[in-house]
């Protein structure tokens, strides 16, 4: 018995491998030919009402259908294994006298009281199959319904991601022609009204900056989707690091105009050129001061510090917030994620962009994180000459 229990598990590790369900469907019933020496195995999941066959060792099996009324239907309902005589499989099917079957087994697959399918093992042998062989197919049927249930359950969402993604690149795509025609009026009224101390100017200048918030967080959107979909192209050259924190500051000036950001420079006369995309990566440093401002009290100060590393130059954007709690810290590079205690406006995808074009600039992004104490965001980015131009 103990033999057996390891050849089981030995099956089993196998599917902790990522499989297709196509390739878990092989694998299950390759594993359970070898573990009851079977000549040939199928496997029948319940689709739309009716169990379809899904893989088969032999093409003649996908010939005969399971009947409503018929064994296969009855231990997927049952949830009990059964193994057919002769007789009992002559009734059944003509097919099964091609494949020379004399001796049939079907074993249930359900996972938490419920059926998903039959497994089917067959034999040229006359009452070959033992209560044995039912025993050790009754250890391995778990382990083979939680691999297809996991396989499923991936494919779902993974299609339900598919379809979020498709579904927002759309809208945000139908979104910009009219909320450029908006701003184009907004701009105009903004430029005759700008300076006068009325309260339709007050109106109009707070049309312009949400106006402009909705134009920036649909082209997150557009990104999100073009990094996706591996159309977000870069222009790479050499670039100043220091030119491009300074141009970020000035920025934040007219956006977070309740926050004073501060550049800290500790190069040291050192270069501070890195080879990349200068509107990407000032695209990242304005999300990092974006979320730096979300997370921080009005009157606070942001910090943004060049320093030198060999063989990265790293950009840090510190705040004064309340932190990030451990149960966010893993989570926080992913789209769409905001965090469990936000309570701020935006869509989670400052960070999500922020690592992605790091990335290709073959540098990375590392937290630094204490709740009460604030955040501080660390960019390290190779230094143009240890890229070997």
């Amino acid at each position: 018995m103990d033999h057996n229990l390891e050849r089981i598990y030995k099956a089993g590790f196998k599917f902790l491998v990522p499989l297709t369900l196509a390739e878990n469907y092989a694998l299950i019933v390759k594993e359970a030919i070898k573990l009851v020496k079977a000549d040939e195995g199928s496997i029948l999941i319940e689709q739309d009402g009716t169990l379809q066959r899904t893989y088969a060792s032999s093409p003649h099996l996908y010939q005969i259908k399971s009947s409503q009324k018929g064994y296969m239907r009855m231990v997927f309902r049952t949830r009990i294994p059964l193994i057919l005589s002769p007789k009992e499989i002559a009734k059944v099917n003509p097919h099964f006298k091609k494949i020379n079957a004399k001796s049939i087994m079907i074993i249930p697959l359900y996972y938490k009281n419920k059926s998903i399918g039959v497994l089917t093992l067959l034999s040229a042998k006359k009452n070959y199959f033992t209560q044995e062989d039912i025993n050790t197919l009754k250890l391995f049927s778990p382990m083979a319904t939680l691999a297809i249930r996991k396989t499923q359950a991936y494919d779902e969402t993974q299609k339900a991601l598919e379809a979020r993604d498709l579904f927002i690149s759309m809208a945000a795509h139908e979104f910009r022609t009219p909320l450029t025609t908006i701003n184009g009026y907004i701009q105009l009224l903004y430029s005759k009204l700008s300076g006068a101390a009325t309260t339709e100017s007050r109106w109009i200048e707070e049309l312009s900056w949400e106006t402009s918030r909705l134009i920036l967080l649909v082209n997150e959107l557009l990104e999100v989707h073009r990094i996706k979909s591996g159309q977000f192209r870069y222009h790479f050259k050499e670039c100043s690091l220091k030119e491009i924190a300074q141009r970020a500051i000035k920025i934040s000036r007219f956006t977070h105009t309740h926050h004073k950001v501060i550049l800290e420079d500790k190069l040291d006369s050192k270069a501070d050129t890195v080879i990349g995309d200068s509107d990407k990566l000032l695209q990242v440093v304005t999300n990092l001061i974006d979320n730096a401002a979300k997370f921080s009290p009005q009157g606070t100060n942001i910090i943004i510090s060049l320093k030198f590393h060999t063989p990265y130059l790293i950009l840090t954007v510190a705040d004064q917030g309340e932190g990030i709690s451990k149960k966010d810290l893993p989570a926080i590079f992913e789209s769409f994620y905001k965090g469990t205690q936000s309570k701020t406006r935006g869509m989670g995808l400052g960070l999500f962009i922020a690592k992605n074009i790091i990335r290709k600039h073959r540098g990375f992004i590392k937290i630094r994180t204490k709740k009460g104490t604030g955040t501080s965001i660390d960019v390290l980015l190779p230094i143009a000459s240890s890229l070997g131009r």
